[in-house]
Order: C-alpha cells, then sequence, then structure tokens
C-alpha cells in the first residue's frame, strides 16, 4: 500500500512541478504528463498491439478450419470451444501471452493511478472550452467516447467480423463515468486515447506495407 501511496504521490507532485516550475497550465500538464507515462509504456504496449495483429492474420488463415468445426460441433458450444483452442494451440496462436498480461497490467496500473492522483488534486483552472477542470463537462465526455471508440477499431488486433457492439459499449461506459467526474480526468483519458489511436495507425500502416511488399 505504501508502494501505491509513492506511486499517487509521484503522479500529484510530478503535475505540481509542471505548473508551478515549467510554468505549464494545469490541463497542459496533465497532457504532458499522459504523454510521458505512455511513452515510458510504449515498447510493451508495441510489442502486445504487433501480436494482437499476427494472432489476427493467424486466425484468418484458419477461418476454413473453423467454420468447419462449427459445423461439425454444431449446438455443440462447450465443443466448439475445446477444439478451437486446440487448433490454437497446434498453430502457435496464443491470445493471451505474457506481453499481453503485462500490458494490460502496466496500463491498467498507471490509469487507476492518474485516476486516484487527479482526484485528489484541487484544480481551478479553464481549458479551451471548458470553464473549470475541477468539474465534469458533457462535451468532453462526448468527444472522448468518440475518440476511445475509433481507438478501438483502429487496433492492428480488431478483428473484421467483430460487432460494433463491443466496441461502443466501452465508449458509452466512458462516456458515463466522465459524466460524473472532473474534466481533469477526461483530460488524462482523451489524451491516453489519442496515443493509442496514434499507435495504432502507425502500426496499421506498417503492417500494410510489409503485405505489400510480401506480394511484390
Amino acid at each position: 500500500m505504501d508502494i501505491w501511496n509513492f506511486f499517487t504521490s509521484f503522479i500529484v507532485q510530478s503535475i505540481a512541478f509542471l505548473t508551478h516550475e515549467v510554468g505549464v497550465g494545469e490541463a497542459v500538464a496533465i497532457i504532458l504528463f499522459t504523454l510521458i507515462g505512455r511513452l515510458v509504456l510504449m515498447p510493451i504496449n508495441l510489442l502486445a498491439m504487433a501480436n494482437m495483429y499476427r494472432n489476427k492474420k493467424a486466425i484468418s488463415a484458419l477461418k476454413p478450419e473453423l467454420d468447419k468445426i462449427k459445423v461439425i460441433h454444431k449446438d455443440k458450444p462447450n465443443e466448439i470451444a475445446k477444439s478451437t483452442m486446440a487448433l490454437y494451440k497446434k498453430n502457435n496462436i496464443k491470445i493471451l501471452d505474457k506481453k499481453s498480461v503485462i500490458n494490460i497490467a502496466s496500463q491498467g496500473v498507471f490509469g487507476f493511478g492518474m485516476f486516484q492522483a487527479l482526484q485528489q488534486i484541487v484544480f481551478n483552472s479553464k481549458f479551451a472550452w471548458i470553464a473549470n477542470i475541477a468539474k465534469p463537462d458533457v462535451a468532453l465526455a462526448l468527444l472522448v467516447g468518440v475518440i476511445t471508440y475509433f481507438s478501438m477499431i483502429m487496433m492492428p488486433g480488431s478483428a473484421e467480423q467483430t460487432s460494433t457492439l463491443l466496441f461502443i459499449i466501452p465508449a458509452i461506459i466512458c462516456i458515463i463515468t466522465l459524466i460524473s467526474f472532473p474534466s481533469a480526468i477526461g483530460l488524462y483519458w482523451a489524451t491516453s486515447s489519442v496515443t493509442s489511436l496514434l499507435q495504432s495507425l502507425v502500426l496499421n500502416n506498417y503492417f500494410q506495407k510489409q503485405e505489400i511488399n510480401k506480394a511484390i
């Protein structure tokens, strides 16, 4: 618990340093610290996203066999799941490997730490159209929800057949959550989601070029 308190205290003091010593506004300090944090976590995040993309391509190549399993074990969901996992194992497809676990854990720790730290700080400044970042802002919440939706859709590991509802639900949860919390938290969430979106765009572009080069 002392380690966690040290971590959240470090976030609070870092934002205070950026505000009072560097001389940037409170909102900019939140954005800058979020970017620094995401930059530190970027290597493991990129590795995990690359692994998701490779799994996506491998699963796509197995589609005929997966469809065959569904036909053979029709009305037997347990058998379908069992056979599917056996096929994944045979082709060395790991949906959740060590890199993915570390990435999820690190992102979760950073996000929850920011969430708690930002609630400890007393804000009293405006940013863009937001009159006071200490108070909720509906427009910001909606904006973050939209960014979150697109960042999830653009993830390299997102399957084409995935239901749109699976992307919409987290975005709606995001909006509902941010409507009740300070805009400072929304600014963190927006910055983090934009970073994820940009990473996804860069990786998707890289993988597309790789595919083109292989086809030539």
